[in-house]
This record gives C-alpha cells, structure tokens and sequence, in this order.
C-alpha cells in the first residue's frame, strides 16, 4: 500500500513539474502570446506611505498613495491617488499636491495627471492653490511646470493661464499666454 501510495506521488509530482514547465514556456496550443513579464511590475503595494529625507536627515517630502506599482526595467514608479507634502527647511508641511495618477522616475521627476491641485499648508501664503489637469514637479529642486490651462486662488486673486512655471520652495508661480486675473479689492469700512 505504501508503494503505491509514493509511486502516485512521484507520478503527480511528474505530471505537475511537467505542466509547470509547460506553462512557463508558453505553449498555450499554438496560440501567439506577448511574452509575459516584459509589462509586469516588479511589484505593487496598497496604501504606499513613502518619506524622502534629505542627506543631512531632514525629511523633504511624504508621498501617500492609495496604490503603488514599480516597474524595475523602466525604473519607474506609478501611483493611484497620491497625495505628495513638501516640508521646508523647518520640517514644517509647506505643500500638499493631489492627482488622480502620478508617474515617479529615476531622475526624481513626479508626473501628475487628472485632477491636479497644490495647495499650501502655510497661513502667511498669499498663493494658497493651483489647479490644472496635469503638471510635472521635480522633487529636488521643487520646480512645478504645466503645460496645460492653469488657475492660481490667492489672497484676492484668481488668475488664469495656458501654462505656468513656478517653485514650490520659493512660492512662486507664473502663468504663460492668456492670462486673465481677477481682483478683490476689500475696502475698510469706517464706524
């Protein structure tokens, strides 16, 4: 009985070592098939939390996704929802960048698309948000471009353009063709 029982197993063995080589050569019946694994990521990960500290170990930025999906022969990394915090010298939050989907590459350009808003975390802000459907930032120096329909909220303003350059350390953004601005102009009103 018990010979049978190992000659079963070692036939199921056999049997299952052959359909495993079978399947990872991709003999699918003659059927043509891309090769697997050129496309597949390397690997994915649910609520991604990621904090990037400066050399001298001061947190720079906090880059919080709902999922995260790497890709080691691109060397680039794609995020669903992410929510990016810039932190000042001061490791106080100074930005919050949201989209629907951002691309992370080698060279630490983060591309954002659908969606895209940055708001300031600083109360002394006179530039407190910016809108467009998709924008780049390059996370070393923190230079922010767009080369879509921009609209900057500030103190008493809102101002419109086709494109914008701005950077997120020195608080600055300037809008490119076609810029409309609109003014509030609070007036003091005496007792």
């Amino acid at each position: 009985m018990s010979k049978t029982r190992r000659w079963m197993t070692l036939i199921l063995a056999a049997i299952a070592i052959v359909l495993i080589g079978w399947n990872l050569t991709g003999n699918d019946g003659g059927q043509d098939t891309a090769t697997s694994g050129e496309n597949e990521p390397t690997y994915m990960s649910d609520n991604s939390h990621t904090l990037i500290y400066s050399p001298t170990g001061v947190i720079s930025y906090k880059l919080v996704s709902d999922k995260a999906t790497y890709y080691a022969t691109d060397a680039v990394s794609w995020f669903d929802n992410p929510v990016l915090t810039t932190y000042d010298e001061n490791k106080v939050p100074s930005w919050s960048v949201r989209a629907d989907k951002a691309k992370l590459t080698n060279d630490r350009m983060l591309y954002l698309y659908g969606h895209v808003q940055v708001d300031s975390l600083t109360q002394d802000a006179q530039l407190e948000r910016i809108k467009t459907d998709n924008a780049q930032v390059n996370l070393t120096t923190q230079d922010v471009t767009s080369e879509d329909r921009v609209t900057l909220y500030g103190r008493s303003f809102n101002s419109t353009g086709m494109k914008m350059r701005g950077n997120l350390r020195n608080k600055t953004a300037e809008l490119i063709e076609k810029v409309k601005t609109s003014y509030e102009i609070q007036n003091e009103q005496q007792h």
